[in-house]
């Protein structure tokens, strides 16, 4: 891992993450990792192009002192172990450009594939983060996998690499096969109640079996909302969770 840290540190930052730079006011107070959906895209906001990120919660959060990374961890990964290696170098990276100590807050998020990522990350990192918000989650990739043809190709992808079987490596990639293996961190999950690809069932019986562990769990269900949507009050809800997790909740 230092290895890898002179290919991804303060110099090559910008090669693996497009950030709110642009509107970030100093000092940085905390920042938030988002990963990517399926594809690369994001529905909180995020592209993988080279670009500012701005607009949304970018802005808002960054004339506040919070930085925003959209990360380039792959468009297939489904935070497979390569992605997480990434994602926590990119951590450091921002750690180090900004001269932030160890304690610093910092959020993971993402919708779909990313909200996803978020779980598993947050299972698998090294250093855990100070909070996890999860948009519309695969949380049963064996499902994933079995119900959309479209989607085997990158679940296949994601972990061929891995020793063992294709199937029973899955699960590890999978929040409800590794949720025995989750941080006692505060989360904030969101279920698309009307989701085309993802019965809602499934984020209820995670979510249920989360808090059965112990697990403070935030909990929004978007009755009609299709896969990837969020409301206006959803948006109020991740933004003051960000804010009191990012040690902001003096502004909200």
């Amino acid at each position: 891992m230092n290895k890898d840290r002179n290919i991804i540190n303060s110099s090559t930052l910008h090669l693996f993450c497009n950030t709110n730079e642009s509107v970030l006011t100093l000092p940085v107070r905390g920042f938030i990792l988002e990963f990517p959906g399926l594809g690369g895209g994001s529905c909180m906001g995020g592209i993988m192009d080279f670009a500012e990120y701005r607009g949304g919660y970018a802005e808002t959060l960054g004339k506040e002192g919070i930085l925003v990374a959209y990360t380039f961890p792959g468009p297939w990964s489904w935070m497979n172990r390569g992605a997480v290696r990434c994602c926590e170098l990119i951590a450091h990276a921002i750690r180090e450009k900004y001269h932030l100590p160890q304690d610093t807050p910092w959020v993971v998020t993402g919708g779909s594939m990313g909200g996803l990522g978020a779980l598993i990350f947050s299972a698998d990192a090294n250093i855990k983060p100070s909070a996890c918000v999860s948009v519309c989650p695969c949380v049963d990739v064996p499902y994933c996998f079995e119900a959309h043809g479209d989607f085997r190709r990158t679940l296949f992808r994601a972990v061929a690499d891995y020793d063992g079987g294709i199937k029973e490596s899955l699960l590890t990639i999978s929040p409800k096969h590794r949720i025995h293996d989750m941080p006692y961190i505060p989360y904030f999950l969101i279920n698309d109640c009307a989701d085309e690809l993802l019965p809602e069932a499934q984020m209820d019986e995670y979510v249920a079996q989360m808090r059965k562990l112990g697990h403070s769990v935030d909990y929004d269900r978007l009755e009609g909302c299709h896969h990837g949507e969020i409301t206006p009050e959803a948006w109020t809800h991740i933004i003051v969770f960000f804010k009191k997790h990012l040690g902001l909740s003096e502004r909200t």
